[in-house]
């Protein structure tokens, strides 16, 4: 599991109760293929829907 990853987004098979990641490995993409400033302009790539 990383440590010290929160994450909101309760819908993918990774988040934990308490807002925690429970992927080996977070992946963090750039969103528009160009250089970013904003962090909207950046997506995990690790997300997974649940299966619940």
């Amino acid at each position: 599991m990383a440590h010290g990853v929160l994450c909101e987004v309760n819908s993918c098979k990774n988040w934990e109760q308490g807002n925690k990641c429970t992927a080996d490995l977070i992946y963090v993409g750039n969103l528009e293929k160009r250089q970013t400033s904003e962090s909207e302009e950046t997506g995990c790539k690790t997300f997974e829907p649940s299966s619940s």
